[in-house]
């Protein structure tokens, strides 16, 4: 094989490397490190080229919904070092959700996103049932609170914009 095949070979192989590799991070985990890392470089890309606050907004309910799972999947796996960093994230996304349609005035994502805000308070209380309160030195069944707490009051930010 000549240099030129062999480069080209190399190539392709390390392309369909990376492009295994964002297929599979699409469900990872924040427990599955170097996968979840490339999905969320992923998601911070794809983030910047929406070019208007409404495409932003549904982009962000998107992965708003992702938080929601990766957040489920680490407190029913046990990876009870993953729910602080998890939570957060998910909090940090429906209050910058929150911002983005306030800021301008994005009045037809209000009741959608209110709607979306309502159901995932319902998985979040779930979740906080689910969680097992009484294991020693194991107190970010809180965070997942904060979050139950953190919607209600996206939510009446969102109910009182005119």
């Amino acid at each position: 094989m000549s240099i030129k095949t062999k480069t080209q070979v190399g190539l392709i192989i390390i392309l369909a490397v990376f492009a295994l590799s964002l297929l599979l991070s699409q469900k990872a985990t924040p427990n599955v490190s170097p996968l979840f890392s490339l999905k969320r470089v992923q998601e911070k890309v794809f983030l910047k080229l929406k070019s208007n606050p409404e495409a932003r907004v549904d982009y962000m309910v998107f992965l708003l919904n992702n938080r929601l799972y990766e957040l489920d999947a680490v407190v029913k796996a046990k990876s009870y070092d993953f729910v602080l960093p998890s939570a957060s994230r998910y909090s940090t996304l429906a209050g910058q959700i929150t911002d983005l349609i306030i800021a301008n005035n994005i009045k037809d994502s209000i009741e959608p996103v209110k709607k979306i805000f309502e159901n995932h308070s319902k998985v979040l209380n779930d979740l906080y049932v689910f969680y097992p309160e009484n294991i020693q030195d194991n107190v970010e069944w809180k965070y997942i609170q904060d979050d139950i707490n953190y919607l209600k009051i996206y939510l009446d930010q969102l109910s009182s914009v005119k």
